[in-house]
């Protein structure tokens, strides 16, 4: 059996004002709304998880706006505001305030997988830091994410120290590889550091939301204020990976994901992804995978067989 819940953790336009007024009591809250225009009380660590719909969040500076299978994550911030538009379905959301003891120690984990006791030497990401930033997930975490809001809405989780500990542990993983990037980043200033991760983020954010159109290297560049030099190499550093090359692996990924859904065919998926023709597309194809688009079709249509 779960932890008795007294109060319901499912938010909506109704007892937005009941629940946000009992917010310490349960850090696990769930949302099922369609229009909401409220400042929000934020933790240290705030953690706000889309599984449905769209959100907008302020801090006061900087407004992002997450989507199906996408969260955003704020550390040490001071204001927020939620805004919700849903008129013909419900945006699905799950909230969570972060056991801060528990991510340290999850971070400590993780960097030190054979070390079963804490450590002297502390990670600031996340704790120390100054975030306001969205990140995209994957089809793991977005299951886990739409099983920890059953869990909740049903109160079928075990125990509270059990689901927020396995929150903690899928949460840390998902975000390891921003960890190291974050890591890569070259600057000595906290401050500068934290700024530069945020652009690279956003830069990555713009390219996964511009598979179907056409943005270059120079447009996303300007939008975060540097050169072209400057971000290609910042990206780079910080990803292992030039945007142009994470772009085409993106677009690569893509094209497959379409082709094996059999609605398109190549010279379709060639126009929807934006290469200027087909023989374009087939080379960047075979040079990504090491196989032409046909011989990739006859493939899957042999494994099918």
């Amino acid at each position: 059996m779960g932890t008795s819940i007294k109060n319901s953790v499912l938010l909506n336009e109704h007892n937005w004002n009941d629940i946000i007024a009992n917010i310490d009591i349960f850090p696990f809250r769930i949302s099922e709304i369609n229009l909401l225009n409220k400042e929000i009380k934020l933790s240290k660590v705030s953690f706000k998880y889309n599984i449905n719909g769209k959100e907008t969040y302020y801090n006061g500076k900087q407004e992002v706006t997450i989507q199906t299978g996408e969260y955003i994550v704020a550390t040490n911030q001071f204001y927020g505001e939620v805004k919700i538009a849903e008129y013909d379905k419900k945006d699905i959301g799950v909230c969570v305030d972060i056991n801060v003891s528990l991510l340290q120690q999850a971070i400590d984990s993780f960097s030190n997988p054979y070390h079963y006791f804490s450590i002297t030497e502390k990670s600031n990401y996340f704790l120390e830091d100054d975030f306001f930033i969205k990140y995209k997930s994957n089809k793991a975490f977005h299951h886990y994410m739409q099983t920890v809001f059953q869990q909740v809405k049903t109160n079928s989780f075990f125990s509270l120290e059990e689901l927020e500990c396995e929150f903690v542990k899928q949460f840390v993983f998902h975000q390891w590889p921003h960890l190291k990037a974050y890591k890569s980043i070259p600057a000595i200033k906290k401050s500068t550091r934290n700024e530069l991760f945020s652009k690279m983020m956003n830069a990555k954010n713009n390219i996964h939301d511009s598979l179907y159109s056409h943005v270059s290297m120079t447009d996303i560049a300007k939008d975060l204020l540097m050169s072209e030099y400057r971000f290609f190499h910042l990206f780079k550093e910080t990803f292992q990976v030039s945007p142009h090359r994470y772009m085409v692996q993106l677009k690569m990924d893509e094209a497959i994901r379409l082709f094996v859904d059999g609605k398109h065919s190549w010279t379709e998926i060639a126009a929807l992804l934006q290469f200027a023709d087909v023989q374009t597309f087939s080379k960047m194809f075979k040079k990504h995978f090491h196989m032409c688009p046909k011989a990739y079709a006859d493939q899957l249509k042999s494994f099918r067989a």
